[in-house]
């Protein structure tokens, strides 16, 4: 059984969930607050293990998650290194619309469109991983920074069986991903994205309050939740004057 350590690396940080995931949060709670620098390593794997009183395994899935989330990097070979706050940043940017906007400095604000009961086709099936005409759930939302109209997000969520998802919660609530998170027990973790720009057809146009034709950023998103299970596929449109952040993890061909 492994323990809890409490030498100069300090205590894991309360909270249920595996191990691993414990000690990814108590190392990014210590990089962000300043104990190792920007392309700092972290200490040896077995160092790790030794401080925290925890297995190679523990570490290695540890640093795996942190990995995935562009908190630290892999140079193989050499080891692991923090991140540049820059790119810790925009890692997070999967937090939701409604955080992101805070870190602007804004106020965010939604306008739901649409909210109603769905079917998968085959097409959503294949990205949702799960059966044609399965129960899904649309939500259509303007979002809103500053009172302005900056996008469109056109949502079809897979949820758990029984689950739904109330209008005035949300509203309430302002930020679907927190809503996910605090009252179904469903954490986004990661998504896959697709991006290219496209004229603003006229209902579009009149919502975001452009001319029609205009173009748009437009953005496909597959979110996975932190059991790797698609949970949302999202289609958005921003205004140029939208500056969108995302991430673009290294993958490995052959």
């Amino acid at each position: 059984m492994e323990h809890k350590s409490s030498d100069k690396h300090g205590l894991l940080l309360p909270g249920g969930g595996p191990l691993y995931r414990q000690l990814a949060a108590t190392l990014q709670h210590q990089l962000e607050g300043g104990h190792y620098g920007a392309n700092e390593p972290l200490p040896a794997e077995r160092d790790l293990a030794a401080s925290f009183r925890v297995s190679r395994d523990t570490v290695r899935k540890a640093i795996r998650l942190l990995e995935e989330q562009g908190v630290v990097y892999s140079d193989h070979g050499r080891g692991t290194f923090v991140a540049p706050e820059s790119v810790r940043q925009m890692s997070r940017f999967l937090d939701s619309f409604t955080d992101d906007a805070h870190r602007r400095g804004g106020v965010p604000g939604q306008q739901i469109l649409l909210l109603e009961p769905a079917v998968a086709t085959m097409a959503l099936a294949s990205l949702l991983q799960t059966e044609p005409d399965a129960a899904l759930v649309r939500l259509r939302r303007l979002r809103l920074l500053n009172g302005v109209p900056v996008g469109l997000q056109d949502s079809y969520l897979r949820l758990p069986p029984g689950a739904t998802i109330v209008r005035r919660e949300l509203e309430a609530k302002g930020s679907l991903y927190r809503l996910l998170i605090e009252d179904l027990g469903v954490r986004p973790c990661e998504c896959l994205e697709s991006l290219c720009a496209v004229a603003a057809q006229p209902d579009e146009a009149a919502l975001l309050k452009v001319a029609a034709g205009s173009p748009l950023l437009a953005c496909e998103r597959v979110t996975l939740s932190d059991r790797r299970q698609p949970i949302e596929y999202c289609e958005m449109r921003y205004v140029p004057s939208y500056r969108y952040k995302t991430r673009v993890n290294k993958w490995s061909l052959g």
